[in-house]
């Protein structure tokens, strides 16, 4: 083999070899995601939604460990992206987000959030989050809260990434997922999604 032929076949062989050891680092690694923290509401001047920032001894608290605004009320511009069961729950008893399950359907039917819509992952390429827009009535500049099982499931995240390329910017996660819901004996409901009906 001449002096080319050799440089090629080495140069070859360590392309293939760097490829196997991306792919099993890749396989390997935790999932990553890049979500943008929520967007304040317009004519919200609440610095305390400004990550670092703590509220002043003497603030408002609204009980769920977040500031209050000055008459005591919950204020859902101090949240950021990753909330727990009792945001949460304040965000769905005030109306002021819309709620998607990212579990499997056989788990939304045996429970789930009330009125949650139900897109798991698995549905992304069938056109689920276009279908909840359309017939459910969410648009990009609404609040909503993805939650899944809590813990380590990555499927609230990846729908998360999918609301925000569709111009998405009020998306919270809630990462006690429905386990972390049912636990505290917050209201729940079985059967299949109301307006999306079920998964093919």
């Amino acid at each position: 083999m001449s002096w080319g032929g050799n440089t090629i076949a080495r140069a070859l062989a360590l392309v293939t070899v760097a490829t196997g050891v991306a792919f099993v680092d890749w396989g390997v690694r935790p999932f990553e995601m890049q979500l943008a923290p929520p967007e304040q509401d317009e004519g919200s001047d609440n610095d305390a939604a400004t990550p670092g920032i703590e509220s002043q001894p003497g603030e408002a608290e609204s009980g769920t460990g977040q500031p209050a605004d000055a008459a005591g009320a919950f204020d859902p511009n101090t949240l950021g992206t990753e909330i727990g069961t009792a945001d949460a729950y304040q965000l769905w008893a005030s109306g002021e987000a819309t709620f998607i399950d990212a579990r499997p359907q056989h788990e939304y039917v045996e429970g789930h959030i009330p009125f949650a819509f139900l897109v798991p992952p698995d549905s992304l390429g069938d056109g689920r989050l276009g279908d909840m827009m359309e017939f459910g009535g969410v648009f990009p500049d609404m609040r909503v809260v993805i939650y899944c099982e809590g813990g380590a499931c990555d499927a609230s995240h990846l729908v998360a990434l999918n609301l925000q390329d569709m111009g998405f910017t009020k998306i919270h996660i809630d990462t006690d997922g429905y386990p972390g819901w049912a636990a505290a004996g917050y209201e729940i409901e079985t059967g299949p999604d109301q307006v999306l009906g079920e998964l093919p």
